[in-house]
């Protein structure tokens, strides 16, 4: 059995497994690893039969596991192959139970063959304008026709082509396929029962040719950062304010130049600034850069030609660990040269406040005994939670008088929500402006210090995190009165037009892939935005909060949760706390650890620790003295917060506490 992984560019170094219908192995090999151009291969054992199931698992968290199916046993002697992309996985999932297809490897059993090839078939005949426009062979089949992805070094053929030109999400449980030029044009995927499947347009022709040049703008990235430091950061400034955009590299070597524009500018940061951590980070030597994903094509249909794609650009560094950029590209017709074959560019996004919205999903789980009865009255009760991360730097480019920002688009109150800084009497070190008032009101009455209630507008909690609970709906604060001004941070029926009890006015049909928000900037002395921006753009989905149980998460060791037991030695006050958790191979890796403590009066909210890319364990040491203990009597509390690895624009995390 032979095959490739592939994810728009080739997935190297992969772990792959293969199994039956008993769960058991189906190589002959011990261990299958990706090859530089995603290919690998498995010696089918003797006595197995199929259907079975193939796994892809990028071991840095760099990429979602895919999964295939395999339907045909390969006769000795021959051989058959074996795809895994985000469109085999996108098949599989409209036949696996909850859209998830990893509930398929967990229990073979409930893999139906029949609806397997019927969607299969459906889906075919949907992408048949696309398949058309690509030149796919019209025996074209995602799991068997022979990919050929594209690296660094090599284009790839029309298979992969595919891959690159669809994008999926999931919209409100239902999976959505669109091109990378009509996001907003995403139609459901079909599944095995689909009557008469809705066509799905084919693509601009402009997108066909961008393949090429991003392959250019890798081997630049490549190029650059196979460098020593000492050779492609040449000189700097560190003396530039960080409200006009920080320290930059100001000298760089001539591969490094091949990158972005002169002109670039991506929220008020130059290329010098942009990419000064890593241009002088030593673990960025040999960095391993991916052609990167295009999360949306632009197209300028006036004469300048000027076309945008949006790019997630992937990186795996010396260590293993993966990170990635989002940018914005550019095309500039007449800029290429013999060394440069290409008009296109990063270009950044030319804003000058660094801001950005993003969806939000968190699994929050309580042990507090009867939360929202005292001594507990003020617990909040396990739940998924769902909402939107609205990011404002008040501290960083743009920022210099920055009083207010509002920000509207979907799933926010129409008047828009208005963010402010935070009272300083309350936190000093916060870098972001909090959620003030969700009426639109900017003026300087009205747009005061805020509270600390962050900057996360939350649309959707449920009951529970288990059984019925976790996909049953919990109303948000105050949604069954008409006080929709108390909780500024949560959602409410009035808010939208619904009468007060409402649970299901937000519409997560609409808070897709590349939803559009605007965002306006107010200074000190002015009452008009001084900059407008209606462009921004929230990258990912929003998850429902009652789906967020078919997600992939981390648990907590049984040890590590004894510092969240009062009966235990371990809820002593105590000047750090070691933290541990269990891998899960499905899951995105742990990026960062936290634990946050009241007790005396007394809060320590900064033990905030980075984890290193696999790593299970991390140290919390108290800013203060020690972090308070932990008591049974309702004064006290304590969090340990878990934050996700997200490599595809979204904020994800768990958070575990006693009261």
């Amino acid at each position: 059995m032979t095959g490739t992984a592939a994810v728009g560019a080739a997935l190297a170094n992969a772990n792959v497994s293969v199994t039956d219908s008993a769960r058991s192995n189906v190589c002959e090999e011990a261990t299958i690893v990706t090859s530089g151009t995603g290919t690998f291969q498995c010696t089918v054992l003797a006595g197995k039969s199929a259907p079975f199931l193939v796994v892809v698992t990028d071991p840095t968290g760099g990429y979602a596991p895919m999964v295939s199916v395999v339907t045909t046993t390969p006769a000795v002697g021959s051989s058959i192959v074996a795809n895994a992309t985000p469109l085999t996985t996108a098949i599989v999932a409209q036949v696996a139970p909850g859209g998830n297809p990893l509930s398929l490897v967990a229990d073979p059993s409930r893999l139906d063959l029949g609806a397997l090839a019927a969607a299969t078939t459906n889906v075919l005949t949907q992408l048949a304008p696309v398949l058309s426009a690509l030149g796919s062979p019209t025996d074209y089949n995602p799991f068997t026709t022979q990919l050929v992805a594209a690296t660094p070094t090599q284009g790839g053929n029309t298979a992969d082509q595919v891959i690159e030109t669809l994008k999926f999400s999931t919209v409100n449980g239902v999976t959505l396929v669109g091109t990378i030029d009509n996001p907003a044009g995403a139609i459901p995927l079909a599944g095995a029962t689909t009557a008469s499947p809705t066509p799905l347009p084919a693509p601009s022709t402009a997108v066909l040719s961008l393949s090429e040049s991003l392959r250019i703008l890798t081997n630049a990235l490549n190029g650059c950062f196979a460098l020593p430091v000492a050779a492609r950061v040449l000189s700097t400034d560190t003396s530039i304010p960080t409200a006009q955009g920080g320290p930059a590299v100001t000298s760089f070597a001539p591969e490094c130049q091949r990158i972005t524009h002169p002109a670039y500018l991506n929220s008020g940061y130059s290329t010098g600034q942009r990419f000064y951590a890593l241009l002088n980070d030593p673990t960025m030597v040999g960095a391993r850069f991916n052609p990167p994903e295009i999360l949306e094509f632009i197209d300028d249909a006036t004469s300048a030609d000027n076309d945008e794609v949006i790019l997630n650009i992937r990186f795996v560094d010396a260590n293993g660990v993966a990170a990635n950029l989002l940018d914005t590209a550019r095309k500039l017709p007449g800029t290429s040269s013999t060394a440069r074959p290409t008009d296109w560019w990063l270009y950044g996004n030319q804003q000058v406040v660094d801001s950005y919205v993003r969806s939000f999903i968190r699994r929050n789980e309580q042990f507090a005994p009867n939360p929202g009865t005292a001594p507990f009255a003020n617990a909040s009760a396990s739940r998924f939670e769902s909402g939107i991360e609205i990011f404002v730097n008040k501290d960083g480019p743009g920022s210099t008088g920055l009083r207010a920002a509002r920000v509207k688009g979907p799933g926010l109150p129409p008047a828009g929500i208005v963010l402010t800084r935070l009272n300083p009497v309350i936190v000093t070190d916060q870098t972001w402006l909090v959620i003030r008032r969700k009426d639109g009101l900017t003026d300087t009455a009205s747009a005061t210090f805020a509270s600390d209630v962050g900057n996360i507008f939350r649309l959707q909690r449920t009951q529970g995190v288990t059984g019925t609970a976790a996909v049953t709906v919990r109303p948000n604060p105050n949604a069954g009165i008409s006080d929709n001004t108390s909780f500024v941070a949560w959602a409410h029926p009035l808010d939208y037009g619904a009468a007060p009890g409402a649970t299901n006015y937000i519409d997560f049909g609409q808070l897709r892939a590349n939803s559009v928000y605007q965002f306006e900037y107010f200074y000190d002395g002015e009452t008009v935005p001084r900059y407008t921006y209606s462009n921004k753009r929230m990258v990912t989905s929003v998850i429902p909060a009652t789906q967020a149980v078919n997600l992939q998460w981390i648990e907590l060791t049984p040890a590590t949760l004894g510092f969240l037991n009062p009966a235990s030695p371990l809820a002593a006050e105590l000047p750090s706390l070691a933290l541990a958790w269990t891998a899960n191979p499905f899951a995105e890796t742990i990026g960062s650890a936290g634990v946050y403590t009241f007790g005396g009066g007394v809060s320590v909210n900064d033990a905030i620790v980075p984890v290193a890319r696999g790593a299970t364990t991390a140290t919390a040491v108290a800013p203060g003295p020690n972090f308070r203990a932990l008591t049974n009597d309702g004064t006290s509390s304590r969090t340990i917060q878990l934050r996700y690895r997200m490599l595809d624009g979204r904020f994800k995390d768990s958070t575990t506490r006693f009261n």
